[in-house]
């Protein structure tokens, strides 16, 4: 079974169609095979993203969104980020079966972003499991598929 295809199987109630929060979106232009998941329908305990997507191709792709629509506060975009790091480590762990390689994108989408904000929020790392994360911010309504390809 393909990870995508675990991860429906596995996380039906946390399925939504579309990365959507108050007016901010994350396009799904050039994606074939993905699912969404509502961060916080899997995640109760703690602050998380608001989505996880997953894609598959050759490797997994993960986008790990928060979207903003006013005010951006650093720390806390950092505690919904890494938090959604680690539920795709533990999604990927149940669901990654052919080990197959996987890439994170922490994106956080704003309106608009002050200079100020995003010179913080560009020089902030998450650190997760010994991984560190630049943080990538973007407006609102970015396709997924064009943050992918302006970083490789």
């Amino acid at each position: 079974m393909s990870v995508i295809n675990c991860i429906k199987n596995n996380y039906t109630n946390a399925i939504i169609p579309h990365c959507y929060q108050m007016g901010c979106h994350l396009g799904l232009d050039g994606l074939n095979n993905y699912v969404i998941l509502k961060g916080e329908r899997i995640c109760t305990d703690r602050k998380i993203c608001d989505c996880i997507i997953f894609t598959s191709n050759n490797h997994i792709i993960v986008g790990i969104v928060e979207l903003k629509s006013k005010t951006v506060y650093v720390s806390e975009i950092i505690e919904k980020l890494a938090n959604g790091i680690k539920t795709a480590l533990d999604i990927l762990e149940e669901c990654n079966d052919n080990c197959m390689k996987f890439e994170f994108y922490p994106i956080v989408l704003c309106k608009s972003l002050h200079p100020a904000e995003y010179k913080v929020i560009t020089s902030r790392k998450i650190k997760v499991k010994g991984e560190r994360y630049n943080i990538i911010p973007k407006e609102c309504g970015i396709p997924f598929s064009t943050v992918i390809s302006d970083l490789t």
